[in-house]
């Protein structure tokens, strides 16, 4: 009895401590995917472009994920929205949530067209909307953006995320741009000094203004950006700016893919 008090004993102080949720910025190229996971359990943010979503799904499967408990579209561009129908395949039970932002018959390209009308079908269908809060695995996820629909615009009315566990605050800006930014600050929705950004339009020029950043003044700035992108992203004033407020600035284009403990703030990156 003594031994196997001792050996229970041993096994208890050296067992490893489970990890906190996690925040896994997933390498999927020119396009946007995001996963909180908290054990099996997970929320993704972005399904990448229709190009990359084996990829996201060997990751989902690779990190243990048994229960996709909710998808979260920011916004129908195909880079962030594109996966949308092989997900829906995998995980045909998991609720959608997105802004329902109206749009015209014909908006382009095709694929926005098609997820859009697809979702006007999904019966698991939910609606974001600015204020409204979704309380998950010991995480707020608060909907800062938008409040109302003025043009067919699509960054200009993507989702803007504040995510908060504890004390750790990070913002998921989507591909919202200066336009969003400054209806943020003029109605002083925007928090300070926050833990992390992921920045918006993969640190496009038409983002990431420097009001806004000064007023969060991030810790840490993940872009989601391809190499080479054609595009020129990330742009070369937006990362000066992250940089002179301070910014540890990581890139998945060559960080590959980029993880954060949301419990302990420990940080890792690996290429996949």
């Amino acid at each position: 009895m003594k031994r196997l008090y001792c050996w229970l004993l041993l096994f208890f102080l050296t067992a490893p401590v489970a990890a906190g949720p996690q925040l896994v910025v997933l390498d999927v190229g020119e396009g946007q995917s995001l996963l909180l996971q908290q054990d099996h359990r997970g929320i993704l943010i972005d399904t990448g472009h229709p190009g990359k979503t084996r990829h996201v799904l060997d990751r989902l499967s690779a990190l243990d994920l048994t229960h996709l408990d909710y998808l979260i579209l920011t916004h129908l561009h195909p880079d962030h929205a594109g996966g949308y129908f092989r997900l829906r395949e995998a995980w045909p039970q998991t609720p959608v949530l997105y802004s329902g932002h109206p749009l015209p018959a014909d908006i382009a390209p095709d694929m926005t067209r098609w997820v859009n009308d697809a979702l006007q079908q999904e019966p698991n269908r939910r609606i974001l909307s600015a204020g409204d809060t979704l309380q998950w695995q010991g995480i707020r996820l608060k909907v800062l953006w938008p409040k109302q629909f003025v043009s067919p615009n699509l960054n200009e009315h993507s989702l803007v995320l504040l995510l908060s566990h504890g004390k750790t605050r990070v913002l998921i800006m989507g591909d919202a741009n200066q336009k969003a930014e400054q209806a943020l600050l003029q109605t002083n929705s925007l928090p300070k000094n926050i833990d992390v950004l992921v920045v918006g339009h993969h640190g496009a020029a038409d983002a990431s203004s420097k009001a806004f950043i000064d007023r969060i003044h991030p810790k840490l700035a993940v872009i989601s950006v391809n190499k080479d992108n054609i595009r020129g992203y990330p742009s070369a004033k937006v990362l000066q700016r992250l940089k002179k407020a301070g910014a540890k600035v990581l890139r998945t284009d060559r960080a590959g893919e980029i993880r954060l403990d949301l419990e302990t703030g420990q940080l890792s990156t690996d290429n996949h």
